[in-house]
């Protein structure tokens, strides 16, 4: 009897052993299932890389803005022409020189464009002549290019240009006529010249009558 009670007590320890070191077993080894599942959960979540790269977006470009277009630059108005064909003539009317009616008369061929006017004028200086000529010698008083300043220029007659024909008209002259008659109530004038004229300028002048002047030789008499 006391070798059975030994054996049994032997045989219940080794169960106890057995049993405990089953449930700790059971309580340390994880499941298989759930890590399974995980990994088939992590599949199928996780994106896959592929060989074929996205497609690029391009950006759209901006539309080219319309080149501006030049102003045309206005063409300017030039300044009327020379004029051209002139020509000078001279009216009396009674010989009695205190009353004389004296009409000077200017025309022109060109320009007869609207809108221009012709000024004539008179030099008030003989510009060309020497300052100690020699008795007995004359010569023009005025010659082409000569400048003429504001200061040796008298209006005489403005008229449009499309008449073609300028004058002016006094009563009285000077006895002793050496040169241009002129009308006594203002400068006296050597010489004759007219431009035209319109909004952007004037022309250069032409000579109607370019004067003259005289030097007396030692014998002659002046009046």
């Amino acid at each position: 009897m006391g070798e059975l009670n030994v054996t049994c007590g032997r045989l219940a320890r080794a169960v106890i052993v057995a049993g405990a070191i089953a449930a700790c077993q059971a309580s340390v080894a994880p499941s298989t299932a759930p890590i399974a599942t995980q990994i088939a959960t992590s599949a199928s979540t996780t994106p896959i890389a592929t060989s074929n790269p996205e497609p690029t977006v391009t950006p759209r470009s901006a539309s080219p803005s319309p080149t501006p277009r030049p102003n045309p630059t206005p063409t300017p108005i030039p300044v009327p022409p020379k004029p051209t064909g002139v020509a000078f003539a001279e009216k009396r009317a009674g010989d009695d020189p205190p009353t004389t009616k004296i009409t000077q008369i200017v025309t022109w061929g060109a320009p007869r464009s609207e809108g221009v006017e012709i000024r004539v004028y008179g030099v008030t200086e003989c510009l060309a002549r020497p300052a100690s000529p020699s008795p007995d010698t004359s010569g023009p008083c005025l010659l082409e290019r000569t400048p003429l300043p504001a200061s040796v220029r008298t209006l005489l007659a403005t008229a449009p240009a499309s008449d073609g024909v300028a004058s002016w008209t006094w009563t009285g002259t000077f006895d002793c006529e050496i040169g241009l008659a002129y009308d006594p109530r203002g400068p006296a004038y050597h010489s004759i010249v007219l431009a035209a004229y319109s909004a952007p300028g004037h022309s250069i002048f032409a000579i109607a009558v370019p004067g003259a002047w005289w030097q007396p030789g030692l014998d002659d008499i002046v009046c």
